[in-house]
């Protein structure tokens, strides 16, 4: 197991468009800022080791979606929507006096970075996207063909279902993610690498997912279901880094291969041994190749 370094958080708040409070991180010491916009299944630590090694340059600034971690959910539950977590970025930005930087996506937060640029184009000096897809996330997931109709089934289930079931589910939880052998189950499962570099990063992860309210997880990932952003990639006219790994099965390595196809300025990196969590398994790495694009189109 690797050691990490703690790098301080500074925990902000602002009332988004409909009133509805958001949790916001600023990480980093640097004058330039550069936006992260998360994963559904993972916060601010699933970034770690990119802001340890970039937050003496950079300023880094992410948020939580709505219902999730710090963040409350809306007064209207209808506004948990794509465009609603769009929304809440610009109003992060405008408060943070932030008007063109580059932006990162891991996951989710690719969709929702491809969303804000269909909005805002003019505030994008380049971007970088890992481990996630354009378009319809559950059409591709686990490279199989039956997942577009089963998972959304599944998703529906857990969203009815974790009211009653998370508060008994919790300790559970917790005591299966602290276990010794977790990382172990995990990369039998494929979720993670065998020879995970930060596997008490994963387990903090895991940790942080267990203690969000699962119903508002399943209500977004309903909406990110629904989603497709592949039309905008073409569109695309700044630098575009793409990260990938061969063994993601949430995000299959073809996902990256075609959306790299479609952005006119887009540079492909494929991870070898690569999960849906490849900055945690291989940091050093990823870290150099965006160190690259970095020095190239957002140098400090």
């Amino acid at each position: 197991m690797s050691t990490h370094k703690k790098i301080p958080i500074e925990q902000k708040k602002f009332k988004s468009f409909d009133e509805t409070i958001i949790g916001y991180q600023i990480i980093g010491q640097g004058k330039k800022p550069i936006v992260l916009c998360n994963g559904l299944g993972g916060f601010a630590s699933a970034w770690t080791p990119l802001l340890e090694y970039f937050a003496d340059r950079y300023r880094f600034v992410t948020w939580d979606y709505r219902g999730l971690a710090h963040s409350d959910p809306p007064a209207d539950p209808s506004k948990m929507r794509m465009e609603d977590h769009v929304n809440d970025l610009e109003v992060l930005l405008k408060k943070e006096g932030i008007e063109k930087t580059l932006f990162g996506g891991w996951s989710m937060g690719v969709q929702v970075a491809l969303e804000y640029y269909r909005k805002n184009p003019a505030s994008f000096e380049a971007l970088f996207l890992l481990n996630g897809t354009s378009g319809y996330p559950f059409d591709t997931a686990l490279n199989n063909p039956l997942s577009k109709y089963v998972l959304p089934t599944i998703n529906d289930l857990g969203q009815k279902i974790m009211p009653a079931v998370q508060p008994s589910l919790r300790p559970l939880a917790k005591k299966l993610i602290d276990w010794e052998g977790f990382a172990t189950l995990a990369s039998k499962l494929g979720l993670i690498h065998e020879n995970i570099q930060k596997q008490e990063i994963f387990q903090q992860v895991a940790q942080e997912m267990i203690e969000t309210d699962l119903s508002m997880y399943h209500q977004i990932m309903s909406h990110l279901s629904r989603h497709d952003a592949t039309d905008m990639l073409t569109t695309i006219r700044v630098p575009v880094l793409i990260i990938a790994g061969n063994q993601d099965r949430i995000t299959p390595v073809k996902v990256a291969e075609k959306m790299a196809s479609l952005c006119p300025q887009a540079e492909l990196m494929i991870v070898p041994g690569g999960t849906h969590y490849s900055i945690l398994e291989f940091p050093e790495i990823i870290n150099l190749r965006i160190e690259q694009f970095l020095s190239e189109h957002y140098p400090v």
